[in-house]
């Protein structure tokens, strides 16, 4: 039995021995299998390496320039935000310097008046005299004059033109996308009502045409009109003197540039004398608390007229209970 029992391991041993080829075979078969796996997993290794590196070449020029637009963008909008917040301090400023210089101005215009030379030079003379020897001029219209800021008239805001400005842009060095408006404008007309005719004392506005409306200081018979200028031998540009004009008086309840044309004239700047009146031609009937001077041209500026100073003259009754009379004014 024991002979039986090892037969078939000692078979068993014999047909491997007997049949090595199939070992061999087998084992060549995984090694070239695997010779094989290895090259496809290399090759396709270095196929991503290399697809993923020339991805990356080609996305990061395109993401550099992304990146180049949105900055250049961001710059621009930041460029926009700096200029429109310096425009809005500046206008700001503006408004706020304007309002002290409005209140400075009303209180130079009272030192102004107290200066000027009210008196004629000469008794026997005409009222209306031409600039002194020196050059300084004379206000020596010897009659009332109901215009006079000082003595309590004022400007018709709604009913007179806007007054002469221009505007620059000044372009800093260091910000070239900065643009600083710089804002020329000329004195309000309040100016007309108390000027003593020094130069560039006066109130310009754009054109050749324009209007001053008058709250007078006393209600009352319009009887004339004085229109000075500075001298033509001082004056920078006679052009810009007015030529044509209309005086109209104005009742309590228009609220319109309407009502009664007083007078026509013409000023002339070839005159003797810069201090000019006009009378109305006959007396009106109406009293008035306010008068419109229209300037109808020039004397040749295409660009602005400047009106230095207006008197208006005339005669009120003191019985009348009208404009003016509430104001204390020392006169």
């Amino acid at each position: 039995m024991s002979t039986r029992s090892s037969r078939p391991h000692q078979l068993s041993h014999d047909a491997r021995a007997t049949n090595p080829q199939s070992v061999g075979t087998l084992g060549r078969e995984a090694a070239i299998r695997w010779k094989s796996l290895k090259k496809k997993w290399f090759s396709t290794l270095v196929v991503a390496i290399g697809s993923i590196s020339l991805l990356t070449l080609t996305l990061k020029p395109t993401s550099l320039n992304e990146q180049n637009v949105l900055l250049d963008q961001r710059i621009r909008e930041l460029q926009e935000l700096g200029s429109k917040t310096a425009e809005k301090i500046e206008s700001l400023v503006d408004l706020s310097q304007d309002v002290v210089k409005r209140s400075e101005f009303e209180e130079a215009l009272v030192q102004v008046e107290i200066r000027m030379k009210m008196i004629s030079p000469q008794e026997n003379s005409s009222h209306l005299s031409p600039a002194d020897k020196e050059g300084k001029p004379w206000i020596v219209n010897s009659k009332q004059d109901f215009a006079s800021f000082s003595a309590g008239a004022s400007i018709v805001e709604h009913l007179t033109s806007t007054t002469w400005s221009s505007y620059r842009q000044i372009h800093p060095p260091d910000f070239p996308f900065y643009k600083k408006k710089h804002i020329v404008s000329g004195s309000p007309p309040l100016t007309a009502l108390a000027s003593d005719l020094s130069i560039w004392t006066c109130w310009p506005f754009h054109g050749t045409t324009g209007q001053i409306a008058i709250s007078l200081a006393r209600t009352i018979w319009v009887g004339g009109l004085t229109i000075g200028h500075v001298h033509r031998s001082l004056a920078y540009d006679i052009r810009t003197a007015p030529k044509e004009f209309e005086l109209w008086g104005l009742h309590h309840d228009s609220q319109e540039a309407e009502g009664d044309l007083l007078l026509k004239g013409t000023y002339d700047i070839d005159d003797s004398h810069n201090i000019q009146e006009f009378l109305v031609p006959k007396r009106n009937l109406h009293l008035y608390p306010r008068v419109l001077l229209k300037i109808k041209s020039n004397h040749g500026n295409p660009n602005l007229t400047c009106l230095y100073r207006v008197q208006v003259h005339g005669e009120y009754d003191d019985k009348l209970q009208g404009n003016g009379l509430n104001y204390a004014t020392p006169t």
